[in-house]
């Protein structure tokens, strides 16, 4: 925001420019006036100051409406800024940092992941919940709302890694880049671990009774080196969902090096880089789509696909993964910057708006109304001419970009309306979303203890599908929760706390080798 008056002035001047004293004060300090005595006082820092413009060529004040940000003009140390901020004349050294803008907390972010594990967990088991077929086709679309948490993994790194209002990153926390990565990676691998462990002798069974000791062994390594991703007809080894762990661990590698040049974007960058980003992810779906015959139409969670080899690159290659994780920092900055230095009041109210076409409400109706209406179709009959693939890239992943910017929007905003934003925002949601890393990492296992034959009939006879048809879901839903709960008590424990600390520094030392 440019200043409305702006004149040059040493150091050693700018007590003088408002005080009138003799100019033998040299240190920056806050000058309380109000009224008219602040535009008093700016006009005389105005005449005094320019009197020492050809000493001090590099110095400058300016001073500007009070909207309460700082504006820093010149670059030396010596040089000052001087905007009313309120009722009072603020200075502030331009050669020292301003203070970081403090980054509000976003609980409705931590809603939104319950509810993406709450789906994607009844996805993987809603063969045993109910017989519906419009159930069925609605929660079998995964492999179109999982994208949700590549872009939501992006969107948080991108948020605690760069400054608010700033085109900077924060390379207190970006550098050494290595360290950054180790550390978000750290942050569910332990968890993983532990689990991993305690159902081993349960995915090794398993494992031994198809494949053998040798394949057993290697899938073992393969797993618990979270590589499994990179292999199309293996990525679910054991612990199934956890092909999702492997792909976001290299994309965890790959953004620190992403986000400084993305935190120095402005708006029109951030969205250039947004288009190109979705442009890429959609160029190798129409690819898979048009290369594969009976492609195009499908649901593909419902039915044997045509090329699961194809289709297993196209949902489980860390590459596609990097994408969304890139779209969702992207995303996030474009909110960041909504109140930079350089956006007139203007251009922040159209930045911050969220209109009733763009609400939060509008828009999680639109993506839920969007796997709606493919469900209805199949059920139906009638093919769209479109798969799984094709909605995720084209549709599903903007709109959800576009909803946790206008969630991110409405959370700081000063004008609360009470809509969708504030009900995520509630405790009770909060503490469900601390239980979605747990949930994620526990359904598959549980599932498979109750619902795979070659466990069950081992454990209990029979499948409890067997057993109690459809009526058992309900138990495995508050078996998992309740072990959820129990887990997060866990990772509260020091023992886990310093183990899991001691893991990080061994692997970065390991890999920094």
């Amino acid at each position: 925001m440019a200043p409305v008056s702006a004149s040059r002035v040493c150091s050693r001047h700018v007590s003088a420019c408002v005080s009138g004293r003799s100019p033998s004060v040299a240190a920056p300090r806050q000058l309380k006036v109000s009224g008219k005595a602040s535009v008093s006082a700016s006009a005389s820092a105005s005449r005094v100051c320019s009197h020492n413009a050809r000493a001090h060529p590099r110095c400058e004040v300016g001073v500007g409406k009070a909207t309460g940000d700082v504006q820093r003009r010149g670059e030396s140390q010596r040089c000052y800024v001087a905007k009313p901020n309120g009722s009072a004349v603020v200075m502030v050294a331009a050669g020292v940092p301003p203070a970081k803008a403090k980054k509000p907390r976003l609980p409705a972010l931590d809603a939104l992941r319950f509810f993406l594990i709450a789906y994607i967990a009844t996805g993987h088991f809603v063969a045993f919940a109910t017989p519906d077929k419009f159930l069925l086709a609605f929660f079998s679309q995964i492999n179109v709302v999982v994208g949700a948490f590549f872009v939501i993994s992006g969107y948080v790194a991108a948020y605690t890694s760069t400054e608010l209002n700033a085109y900077e990153a924060t390379m207190s926390r970006l550098e050494p880049a290595l360290k950054w990565s180790v550390a978000r990676v750290m942050g569910f691998y332990p968890l993983f671990l532990l689990v991993q462990v305690v159902f081993t002798p349960m995915f090794a069974f398993a494992d031994m009774t198809y494949n053998g000791l040798k394949a057993t062994l290697l899938h073992a390594l393969m797993t618990f080196t979270l590589v499994q991703a990179w292999f199309p007809m293996k990525a679910e080894l054991w612990n199934a969902p956890t092909w999702f762990l492997s792909a976001l661990a290299f994309s965890m590698f790959v953004l620190p090096y992403a986000l400084k040049p993305l935190a120095e974007m402005k708006k029109v960058g951030l969205k250039k880089a947004f288009l190109a980003l979705t442009v890429i992810s959609c160029i190798a779906k129409l690819a898979y789509t048009y290369d594969v015959p009976g492609a195009l139409g499908l649901l593909e969670g419902m039915g044997k696909h045509p090329n699961l080899v194809f289709f297993n690159v196209m949902r489980f290659n860390p590459f596609y993964a990097v994408l969304e994780v890139l779209m969702g920092a992207v995303a996030c900055r474009l909110v960041m910057t909504d109140n930079a230095p350089d956006r007139t009041m203007e251009q922040r109210k159209e930045d911050g708006a969220v209109g009733a076409l763009t609400a939060p409400f509008t828009l999680a109706i639109a993506m839920v109304g969007l796997l709606a209406a493919r469900a209805f179709a199949f059920v139906n009959g009638v093919t769209l001419p479109v798969n799984d693939m094709i909605v995720r890239g084209f549709v599903f992943i903007p709109l959800w970009c576009l909803f946790l910017m206008q969630v991110h929007r409405a959370s700081v905003s000063s004008e609360s309306n009470g809509g969708l934003t504030e009900i995520l925002a509630k405790p009770f949601l909060v503490f469900l979303g601390g239980l979605s890393f747990p949930l994620y990492l526990l359904h598959g296992p549980l599932g498979q203890l109750f619902y795979k034959k070659v466990i069950a009939k081992q454990l209990f006879g029979a499948t409890m599908a067997s057993y109690f048809s459809y009526k058992f879901f309900p138990v495995y839903v508050g078996i998992t929760v309740l072990c959820s709960y129990y887990l997060t008590k866990v990772m509260a424990l020091a023992p886990f706390q310093n183990v899991s600390k001691a893991l990080g520094e061994t692997t970065y030392k390991l890999l920094s080798a």
